[in-house]
């Protein structure tokens, strides 16, 4: 199997900028035979997680409650966004017949916004350093 083949397998799970599929391909024809052999069945065993799932199920879905976060593994933000998610229910649950400010709601909708376009990104770039780390 050559390179092209899998890089067609995997292409969606990394960076769209071009040269990361250039840098991929010049450190696989780098490797000697045994290890590009080696490298393509190890390939499959790292898991690498799918832009389109977390987009759609993580952030599109549950983007509100911080799930994205969690599954590209930025536990600390998730928690934020997660904590921020409960306040702005409990606030708007304990003043049903106030009015409140709607400060973290704003917060909570932008940082969604936001991370429809980050999210991903940095997903891609997780995948791309595990196959480079793979390659070593």
């Amino acid at each position: 199997m050559d390179f092209n083949s899998v890089l067609l397998i995997i292409q969606d799970k990394l960076p769209k900028d071009g040269a990361s599929s250039v840098i991929l391909k010049d450190k696989f024809e780098s490797l000697s035979q045994d290890k590009q052999k080696d490298f393509i069945s190890k390939l499959s065993q790292i898991k690498l997680k799918s832009p389109a799932f977390v987009f759609w199920v993580g952030n599109f879905l549950l983007g509100n409650l911080g799930v994205a976060r969690f599954m590209i593994g930025d536990k600390i933000l998730g928690f934020i966004r997660l904590g921020l998610a409960i306040l702005n229910i409990y606030i708007e649950l304990s003043s049903y017949n106030t009015e409140y400010p709607k400060s973290i709601a704003l917060i909570i909708w932008i940082w969604w916004i936001v991370d429809l376009f980050l999210v991903g990104k940095k997903l891609r770039k997780q995948n791309f350093e595990k196959i480079i780390n793979l390659m070593q």
